[in-house]
């Protein structure tokens, strides 16, 4: 079964339990399956990443309607933050979906 792997910036502020919790209390998200919170390998690229939220996927879910979906419950837990100052990129690896949700940086 695919999972969604879900890695939140701890830039953003927002803490994977937080989220995972929120996951699993929105009627659309929570269809897809149960949030659960697991701790993050060493050699994970976002500095200071500690947990993950990881979600089984019984279903495949268009990458756009994925992106509205994390990027929708991020913004419920920091309402300070624009929608537009989220970037989220996704990856596969093997079956899994990783979607990675940061802070938009400035092109210097």
């Amino acid at each position: 079964m695919a999972r969604l792997v879900v890695a939140v910036d701890p830039a953003l502020g927002v803490e994977p339990v937080t989220l995972a919790k929120a996951w699993d209390s929105d009627e659309e998200s929570a269809a897809l399956g149960a949030a659960s919170v697991q701790r993050a390998a060493p050699e994970t690229l976002l500095p200071g990443l500690a947990e993950l939220v990881l979600v089984p996927l019984a279903v495949n879910l268009a990458s756009g309607l994925l992106y509205d979906l994390v990027r929708r419950l991020v913004v419920q837990q920091r309402p300070a933050v624009d929608v537009t100052e989220l970037e989220l990129t996704e990856t596969r690896s093997g079956d899994d979906r990783v979607v990675v949700v940061r802070v938009r940086r400035s092109a210097s």
